[in-house]
């Protein structure tokens, strides 16, 4: 009887010390991230606190402004990766240069290389999926998947309501250059999810002149909020050339949007396409 009890008593502490030592494990993570959207869905899962360094699109939430930085995740370099003795590299498996990925590979580091297009939602499901199972969050991955098709579904809904999609450009304004989002781009995929028909046909961004501004006219643009920075407030959009003779510009249909919902679709995408659901469809 007391062998019974001694080697049931064994047993569960082994699974309890084998469990502990597992969880121990991941708790214990120094996790260095390249990608915006990467970096809001692990702290979106619970595990900001194991997070040491972030690329510069990491801007949200704000506690990773505060972490060190490894430079722009085109631009990385194996040195600043490494000075931060990560575990754990989450990168975007198109950073930059090419050979980052392997070079981390060899210096002993794990790492989890995630796609970045197509912006899907679907891509996204399958990316926190991937982090969740990688740091042991999958309970909390699963809902943070359910909330935010729980949310969509109810925008999607709504869109169904409106036969007639606005004509929506994106635009970044920098250095004087104006570009406009195309297909493959964050951009265009939260303006079709939010219901809206992008005019830019075109990939990637490309620059438009003033005349092809005009000709697409459209009804509704979206500028980042950097751009606005860039131009010195709206009150100098009209120095955009072209845009004073679109629609948009002349029905007052310019929305700004925070940058941080442009580095790829994140776990704030429900959040984002609200908003942009509201201008599109006011009431």
């Amino acid at each position: 009887m007391k062998k019974n009890f001694f080697a049931k008593l064994g047993l569960f502490l082994f699974i309890f010390g084998f469990n502990s030592f597992i969880n121990l494990s991941f708790a214990n993570e120094r996790i260095v991230i390249a990608g915006g959207s990467l970096t809001e869905i692990v702290f979106a899962l619970g595990a900001g606190d194991q997070v040491v360094g972030v690329d510069k699109t990491s801007s949200y939430p704000s506690k990773a402004k505060q972490l060190p930085q490894i430079g722009y995740w085109k631009l990385l370099n194996i040195e600043g990766i490494l000075s931060l003795k990560p575990s754990l590299f989450i990168t975007l498996s198109d950073a930059e240069p090419d050979n980052i990925i392997s070079q981390v590979t060899q210096a002993k580091v794990d790492v989890l290389s995630l796609q970045r297009v197509p912006g899907t939602t679907e891509l996204l499901y399958a990316n926190i999926e991937k982090i969740a199972d990688k740091l042991n969050k999958q309970p909390q991955g699963q809902l943070l998947i359910n909330k935010i098709k729980t949310n969509l579904t109810k925008i999607q809904e709504k869109i169904s309501n409106h036969p007639n999609k606005p004509k929506v450009l994106f635009l970044m304004s920098m250095g004087g250059t104006n570009s406009v989002a195309g297909k493959n781009t964050t951009a265009d995929a939260l303006i079709t999810i939010a219901g809206g028909e992008n005019l830019a046909k075109h990939t990637s961004y490309k620059t438009y002149t003033a005349e092809s501004l005009i000709a697409m006219d459209p009804e509704i643009i979206v500028l980042n909020k950097h751009s606005i920075e860039q131009l010195g407030g709206m009150e100098k959009l009209n120095t955009i050339a072209g845009i004073t003779e679109t629609s948009a510009y002349k029905n007052h249909r310019i929305i700004a949007i925070d940058d941080s919902y442009l580095f790829g679709i994140g776990p704030r995408v429900d959040e984002v396409a609200q908003i942009l659901y509201q201008h599109f469809y006011p009431q």
